[in-house]
Parts: structure tokens; C-alpha cells; sequence
């Protein structure tokens, strides 16, 4: 596992290059559940669509035998995300140190230096769990995404520790910048308390609701966004300033942005 860093400071992203090989993401992208005739309407939301592995929907496809959710469970077992943490503990315990008065910072700072375990969500865990193992959970969500769609400026929940994203685009859509969008902040968020954004046509950019007109310029620096490419995995650790976005999407309506958001907990 090859960890290639696109930024360090204020916080961490990276990715992992060719982590699905040809044979790997053409099962997955072949079997995307369909979401016309596998997902629930009650999913949709502001023109995107999502499944998770805590959905009914997910979980029949699943008992099924569906080969997109078998390659990624197989993909992001245990085992991977257990080595993955232990190579970016230094990288986890500077983004936790940065905001120690957050109570559940510290713990996730505590929880670094533990043996680490990863847990389903339901799983009651022993005492001896509690105090002296690390219990992590990864969740899974498939994501649809159309025409005019985004997701606002945000750092994400303070349960989580890692994000990850893999993309599958159609032809039209390989390699154009519509992965996600980090910026530079100085405001800090850990607790990822909701700012109300809308997006602006004629700037290409958010604006902040209840907020001065150049709020989101005084306040937020785009620097990267992420290309649309098949089989890399691109991350990022949470922090206090982790904010990124998905910004609106221009594309036919024919078209669907298509990703596996794998993320990890705590």
C-alpha cells in the first residue's frame, strides 16, 4: 500500500494509486446497483441518490450476491483498514492533537495508541473491549449524483476518523474536476456545525446564507479537487478545518456521477 500525499498542512489528503485493478473495478462498475429498479425513492435527496450498508436495500443486494458489494467488502476488510491506520497513526495523532478540547478528540487521540479493532456497529462489546482495544467501524455508501446537484462545505461528523472515495465515471465523465473540492479555512469546524451554503451560478461558488455577500471568498480557498478517475482511492483525515464540498454539478442529464464513499469511524 503506496500512500501518496497531495497535502499535509492544514490537513491531511492523499491517495493510493491503481488501488482497484482492471478486473476489480470493471466487476464493480458492471454491477452497480441499479438505481432505478434496486433503490428506494425514499434515498433520493436534492437530486442525489445514496445507498448505504445499514439500508434494507443494501443489505438484501448483498445476501443476493452482488458482485460490486463483494469486491468492495473484500476490498476494505479488516485487515486493510487496520494497516492503513497504523501507517498514518502520526499523521491521525497530529490532526487529533490540534483540538484537544473537544472531548471526543481526545479520546480519538487515546484510541490511536490502543490495539485497534473493527467492530460492526451493532456488536456489544466487553468491558475489556471499553478500556483497552480500539473499536472502529467502516461504513459504506453508494452515491448518485445528477445534473445540478452538490453537497455543501462541511468537515465532517467528529465520529469520524478517515474518508475515502472511489470514482466511476462513464466516458463523457473520466478525468474532469467533479471529485471533491477541499479548501483552506481558518475557520475551524470540528463539531461540523451546519453553515447554510447555496451555490452561485454566475461566481461558480457557494454563498453563505445569512452571511455578508463575500463571506465564502473571505473565508475559504479552494485548492484541490480531485479528478474524476477510475481505480486511485482518494482520502482525507478529519480535522478541525477538513472542509470540502462537492460543487454543483454541470453535466447531460443523461450522465450520473457515480462513487463508493468508505468511511471509517469511531
Amino acid at each position: 500500500m503506496q500512500i501518496k500525499f497531495l497535502q499535509k498542512k492544514p490537513y491531511y489528503i492523499f491517495v493510493i494509486e491503481n488501488f482497484l485493478n482492471d478486473n476489480e473495478y470493471n466487476l464493480i462498475d458492471n454491477n452497480f446497483p441499479n438505481v432505478e429498479t434496486e433503490l428506494s425513492p425514499t434515498f433520493e435527496y436534492k437530486n442525489r441518490r445514496r445507498l448505504a450498508n445499514y439500508d434494507k436495500n443494501y443489505k438484501d443486494l448483498k445476501d443476493d450476491g452482488n458482485l460490486s458489494i463483494k469486491v468492495i467488502e473484500e476490498k476494505f476488510n479488516d485487515k486493510f483498514f487496520i494497516d492503513l491506520i497504523k501507517k498514518l497513526k502520526k499523521e491521525i495523532f497530529i490532526s487529533r492533537l490540534k483540538n484537544l478540547t473537544n472531548l471526543s478528540n481526545l479520546k480519538n487521540l487515546y484510541a490511536i495508541f490502543r490495539k485497534i479493532k473493527i467492530v460492526d456497529s451493532s456488536q456489544n462489546k466487553t468491558l475489556f473491549q471499553k478500556i483497552f482495544q480500539s473499536n472502529y467501524q467502516k461504513a459504506f455508501d453508494i452515491s448518485y449524483m445528477y445534473n445540478n446537484s452538490y453537497i455543501t462545505p462541511h468537515t465532517d461528523k467528529t465520529s469520524k476518523l478517515l474518508s475515502l472515495m472511489l470514482y466511476f465515471p462513464t466516458k463523457n465523465l473520466e478525468n474532469i474536476d467533479i471529485g471533491t473540492t477541499f479548501y483552506h479555512s481558518k475557520l475551524k469546524n470540528f463539531s461540523n456545525k451546519e453553515y447554510y451554503f447555496n451555490f452561485d451560478n454566475d461566481k461558480n461558488n457557494f454563498l453563505a446564507e445569512n452571511e455578508d455577500d463575500d463571506f465564502f471568498n473571505k473565508n475559504f480557498k479552494e485548492t484541490i479537487t480531485f479528478p474524476f478517475k477510475k481505480k486511485d482511492l482518494y482520502c482525507f483525515i478529519k480535522s478541525d478545518t477538513s472542509w470540502h464540498s462537492v460543487k454543483k454539478l454541470n453535466i447531460p442529464d443523461n450522465e450520473v456521477r457515480k462513487s463508493i464513499n468508505i468511511n471509517l469511524k469511531t
